[in-house]
């Protein structure tokens, strides 16, 4: 497929982010999730998960396109890092359907399974396969957006799970006993959770293919591959039970496909160094929660483990002007909030005239 000179020109930038270790390249990225927009005005109204049928994936598929089109016209113009592209989210719950075969519930903007995992012995009714509903459904998304792709945005794979929060899906939380009272169990629930993940990265990976070499994960591209994993489950865990059941099957999956980026949350600040010292990360993303101190407010502690490891977060334009001087400590994605397009005009101006990229 032919892409945009755009994309392509985003691209060269992102890969020369990435191959260059040079503190103080500062990216800034306002997403149609960071920025408050009318779609119903476009004719294209939000629509609840719920109110789909997923017997017939290709119309979700179109609405996704449709309302990624809009946004890039009411956003046209504005100097943005977004790497404009589409992923089959269809909230949590599919995010282990493919595997349990679980039945589903939609809700407004996500999805919810019950645990499939009574006993030990049910680990041996896990399948992988393409006959799986969601599996299909997630495969027909990515077909269709293919089809209805002009080069004007990327196909990205789903949002994965880590291993812990798939073995978290499908065990539910009796798993947080099980790493005291039975742990051998779970560490082999946590090999099979990692090895979902790879296959159905691989499968969808054969659909999405490559843009300009390389891989788009949280709207950034990425050099060859570098799959989405969530560790939301470990920012529960200790440091050292992460150590023991999660980090090394994290690691597996990094090594299998060679790099990855990683989204944990600001509960977990006490496993970000863990998460961070994983090898293979190209890119850790720590987000901004309710009731939780925001990481861009600890940009000091921060970036200690930031020096050579690239880091997302998320902000406010008035964050940037305050806290410059500490991004430009490392090499830094900001995810903006902002509520214009032109306060986005003035904080990119600003990102631009202190970012060394």
């Amino acid at each position: 497929m032919s892409y945009s000179a755009r994309l392509t020109e985003l691209a060269a930038k992102y890969k020369q982010f990435f191959a260059d270790e040079t503190p103080g390249q500062i990216l800034g990225m306002i997403c149609p999730y960071t920025f408050p927009m009318d779609y119903a005005a476009y004719g294209i109204p939000d629509r609840p998960l719920s109110s789909w049928d997923f017997t017939k994936p290709r119309e979700f598929a179109d609405h996704a396109a449709r309302q990624l089109r809009a946004f890039l016209k009411e956003t046209d113009g504005l100097d943005n890092d977004y790497f404009p592209a589409i992923s089959p989210n269809l909230g949590c719950g599919v995010h282990s359907a493919f595997y349990s075969g679980a039945e589903v519930t939609m809700g407004i903007d996500t999805s919810w399974v019950h645990p499939v995992i009574r006993d030990w012995s049910d680990m041996e009714k896990l399948t992988l396969s393409r006959e799986n509903f969601w599996y299909q459904v997630l495969r027909e998304i990515l077909l269709r957006l293919r089809e209805v792709n002009d080069g004007d945005f990327a196909l990205s794979t789903l949002c994965n799970n880590g291993p812990g929060d798939m073995a978290n899906a499908l065990r539910g939380n009796d798993l947080f006993y099980d790493l005291y009272d039975e742990p051998d169990e779970a560490e082999r629930l946590f090999d099979l959770s990692a090895d979902a993940t790879i296959w159905l990265e691989r499968e969808l990976k054969q659909v999405t293919g490559y843009l300009c070499g390389g891989t788009v994960a949280a709207n950034v591209w990425f050099p060859g591959d570098a799959p989405y994993l969530s560790e939301d489950f470990s920012d529960l865990c200790s440091a050292e039970l992460f150590c023991r059941f999660g980090k090394p099957r994290t690691q597996k999956i990094l090594d299998a496909f060679g790099g990855g980026y990683i989204h944990h949350h600001a509960k977990g600040w006490h496993v970000h160094g863990e998460i961070a010292s994983l090898d293979k990360v190209r890119l850790l993303e720590i987000s901004w929660d309710p009731n939780c101190p925001r990481p861009v407010d600890r940009l000091d502690e921060l970036m200690e483990y930031h020096t050579r490891l690239p880091l997302m977060i998320r902000c406010t334009a008035e964050d940037v002007y305050r806290y410059i001087d500490q991004l430009k400590r490392g090499r830094v994605v900001l995810m903006l909030n902002v509520d214009t397009v032109e306060e986005g005009r003035e904080v990119m101006r600003f990102i631009r005239k202190h970012s060394i990229l």
